[in-house]
């Protein structure tokens, strides 16, 4: 059977299993992450054929590699819940999951697919992992161009869902408040904020808005450019207790 197929299969059957007799909650929830999954599996492929270079210079086994990391790389999302609740990110590693559970069935037992999956929901990709190591340093190149597609493909499908959906979408349960100091130093230095730094509403949304920081392809940041989502986000963060002064700070640094 067609790799593709199965993988696609492979989704709709664990959403079809997992979403029985759920809460309103995790129903929402896995709805969410079946659309998510397959908006990356466009995105992704969208990506790659603008970056005309990188695609050309693939292989056809590589370009399937590439198709199927975006089909797959959230089926662990489709396990994140118990109890009728949502399990929290930091005690579930739904990339890890995600690759336990592929690394038993044989047609995607892939260490460059793998790695490229574990490596999707970090703050970074990770070359200290075990299947990234163990490949030729030819097949190192293209598992690293997936993961970084794979990265740009999730990002940006995320940043489409909250610039159409409401950018209030990215603010938690934290208080009002103006930018901290731990977020802004991480800004400054160009990295993506992690999670577990904020503070307030306003960190929270410039959690979100230092994705751009973590962006490869020129193709993925033209679009991230035209449909603002950097102004409309320094906007909401305003909203949410960022002062005039943070949101200056947000525009000198928050370049792409």
């Amino acid at each position: 059977m067609n790799n593709i197929y199965e993988a696609t299969k492979l989704i709709g059957d664990t959403y079809s299993e997992q979403i029985k007799n759920q809460s309103p909650e995790v129903i929402k929830y896995l709805v969410h992450k079946l659309k998510h999954t397959f908006g990356v599996s466009y995105e992704i492929m969208n990506i790659f054929y603008a970056e005309k270079d990188l695609y050309s210079s693939f292989s056809d086994t590589e370009k399937e590699l590439v198709e199927l990391s975006g089909i797959l790389h959230d089926l662990g999302r489709f396990y994140q819940h118990s109890d009728g609740h949502i399990l929290d990110n930091h005690i579930f590693n739904h990339g890890k999951y995600a690759v336990d559970l592929l690394s038993k069935i044989e047609r995607f037992n892939n260490p460059i697919l793998l790695f490229a999956i574990e490596s999707h929901n970090g703050l970074a990709i990770n070359y200290d992992n075990p299947f990234y190591k163990q490949l030729s340093e030819q097949d190192k190149y293209t598992a690293m161009q997936i993961a970084k597609l794979l990265r740009d493909a999730d990002k940006l499908e995320n940043i489409k869902f909250f610039i159409y959906n409401g950018m209030p979408a990215l603010v938690a349960d934290n208080d009002k408040g103006t930018l901290s100091d731990s977020v802004k130093e991480a800004l400054k230095n160009h990295k993506q904020v992690d999670y577990k730094i904020i503070q307030t509403k306003s960190d929270r949304v410039t959690n979100g808005l230092s994705w751009i920081n973590d962006i490869y392809f020129d193709s993925t940041k033209k679009i991230i450019k035209d449909i603002g989502f950097i102004e409309k986000g320094i906007q909401v963060a305003k909203l949410y207790g960022a002062t005039e002064q943070d949101c200056e700070f947000l525009k000198e640094v928050l370049v792409i």
